[in-house]
């Protein structure tokens, strides 16, 4: 995945609003409205660069439910929403099947009747928090560079009481996020399957369709 360093990312916050320098407060401004900003749209769609596959161990669980079989996500490090779960890993094994699962409580919850001792989890990353500081991430996702800079300029301008030129900004990074999710979309559908299929009749003729 592309990133841009969050150091980087603040400069280009500085040259919009138009600042000589950034004081204490702005950098502080500036990191949360980022964190607060890539939170809403971290799960808004399935974004091709925040997909991970992860294998997970599957065990009986007492609390705060009752499972035989279930896989605890909600404090997981690794993966943060649940797109789908198969019993092998799909790529490298093409005997890899979709199986039914439900999500109670934190939990992915087999039935009671399946025979898997470990799930492969296709989902989202976890959101890092964003910053300068020891422990904290530096690198931010590129494509999301452009509406967090308008978003942050739109809260920055709405906090000094500029409303409509907040509104514009604010405008301006949703047609940025817009644009992003044409993009990831687009990516979503050549990921898709090509197969050929053959029509009743004998004419030589392949027909190509996706899945």
């Amino acid at each position: 995945m592309r990133t841009i360093d969050f150091t980087a990312l603040e400069k280009r916050f500085q040259m919009a609003a138009g600042l000589p320098s950034l004081t204490s407060v702005d950098e502080f401004f500036f990191k949360q409205a980022v964190n607060t900003r890539a939170d809403l749209v971290w799960s808004r769609i399935k974004w091709p660069e925040l997909q991970t596959l992860v294998e997970k161990t599957v065990a009986a669980t007492t609390s705060p439910i009752a499972a035989d079989k279930a896989v605890q996500i909600d404090n997981a490090v690794d993966i943060q929403d649940v797109f789908k779960v198969y019993n092998k890993n799909p790529l490298t094994d093409r005997s890899a099947i979709l199986i039914d699962f439900q999500l109670i409580n934190g939990y992915v919850v087999l039935p009671a009747n399946s025979t898997q001792s470990s799930i492969f989890i296709m989902g989202n990353l976890v959101r890092p928090e964003y910053g300068k500081d020891s422990g904290e991430e530096q690198n931010v996702p590129m494509f999301l560079m452009n509406y967090l800079v308008a978003g942050c300029l739109s809260d920055f301008l709405r906090g000094d009481g500029q409303t409509e030129a907040a509104m514009q900004e604010e405008q301006r990074s949703e047609e940025y996020l817009a644009l992003e999710m044409d993009r990831a979309e687009r990516l979503e559908g050549q990921n898709k399957i090509t197969f050929n299929t053959y029509p009743s009749y004998s004419f030589g003729v392949n027909i190509l369709t996706t899945s």
